[in-house]
């Protein structure tokens, strides 16, 4: 199956959330093959134009609570479903993030996009009006159909991948990898279905949000105390790394192969925060050699995507196998509005897969 990655249209709030969506196939653990298609949906048309972003409600000022260290036990997963959401808290709370709770409201809209894309045959986070199973133009509206009022989410699709490799390889890039390793969401809903369209095939939707009509949740969860408010990916100590980016559109440097570029190394930071870096370098343990990297800031980025609380530095070629390498980076955050500068100071080490 060919590899497509897409990204659809932002839901704005203060801290940028966005929609993003990726379709891929996996050759190997951390290998992605296959040619590159620029768009997703069906027959070889345009695309349609991005809608305009729907109006989500301000929230209230409200203190985040406490990082969730244990949600309940989902109820109602298929085999699927319930690894996507065991792997995405494994990470979150690998990375010093709090963990997501399933939202049986948002469970549906995004079972409901997921059995959309297979009867109309796209591969899109855009429902379009008049459609077979239309519930809502785009993942805010489809939440609300059901119930669900956010006031900040995003969404990420896949296909082609079951529920736990696919969080893996979304997480593996860095527009999508800002999404998922966002501090403050607390809810989460989860779709798969487990059928096959010519465009789109076995689709998992991930739908993760901040509730606006609950007051004592609704200004979102704070990190995990150790990590003093940065989050850092691959963690330190990781092994198994991939050695590649994989497929994803927009190609985050637009100057060169997507798929020539190495894992990304990040710093994400709580929102109403901006995040810049004076060092971000990444070493050969082995050797001392340097690896080349472009930083991807929400200042560079081609494609405006990039939150002002996540800063990336993605290697210009793929990474070698089974090699350490050592983090270092050295910036600040500024925090918006009182403008509080804060330093940011890490270093950390992991270790590439086999292949």
């Amino acid at each position: 199956m060919d590899s497509i990655a897409e990204l659809g249209p932002r839901v704005r709030e203060g801290a940028r959330w966005r929609l993003l969506g990726v379709m891929f196939s996996l050759a190997a653990a951390g290998a992605f093959t296959g040619p590159l298609v620029a768009c997703g949906g069906g027959g070889g048309a345009a695309p349609a134009p991005t809608p305009a972003p729907v109006p989500i409600p301000a929230p209230t000022p409200s203190t985040p609570i406490a990082a969730q260290l244990t949600v309940p036990t989902p109820v109602g997963y298929d085999v699927d479903r319930l690894a996507a959401f065991n792997r995405l808290n494994e990470i979150r709370l690998s990375a010093g993030l709090g963990m997501v709770a399933q939202n049986t409201m948002m469970d549906q809209a995004a079972q409901a996009h997921a059995e959309w894309m297979v009867a109309n045959d796209q591969f899109t986070h855009d429902e379009a009006q008049g459609s077979t199973g239309f519930t809502g133009e785009n993942y805010a509206q489809r939440a609300e159909y059901f119930g669900y009022i956010p006031v900040g989410g995003g969404e990420v699709i896949s296909s082609g991948a079951r529920g736990d490799t696919g969080v893996d390889a979304l997480v593996n890039m860095p527009y999508h990898r800002s999404v998922l390793l966002a501090i403050e969401p607390v809810d989460v809903g989860i779709g798969w279905s487990g059928g096959h369209a010519t465009n789109v095939v076995t689709p998992l939707v991930i739908d993760a949000a901040i509730p606006g009509s609950d007051v004592g949740r609704r200004g979102g969860q704070a990190p995990q105390s150790s990590i003093s408010g940065a989050v850092v990916w691959p963690i330190s100590g990781a092994r198994g790394v991939p050695l590649r980016l994989g497929h994803e559109i927009p190609n985050p440097i637009p100057t060169q192969d997507v798929l020539t570029l190495g894992t990304p190394v990040s710093v994400s930071v709580e929102k109403f925060k901006t995040v810049s870096a004076t060092q971000f370098t990444v070493t050969n343990s082995a050797t001392g050699t340097t690896v080349p990297t472009q930083l991807l800031t929400n200042q560079n980025d081609a494609n405006f995507l990039i939150p002002e609380t996540f800063i990336a530095a993605i290697p210009l070629a793929p990474l070698a196998p089974n090699t350490t390498y050592r983090v270092d980076f050295s910036g600040s955050t500024i925090t918006f509005p009182s403008g509080v500068a804060e330093s940011v100071i890490r270093t950390w080490s992991f270790t590439t897969a086999t292949q």
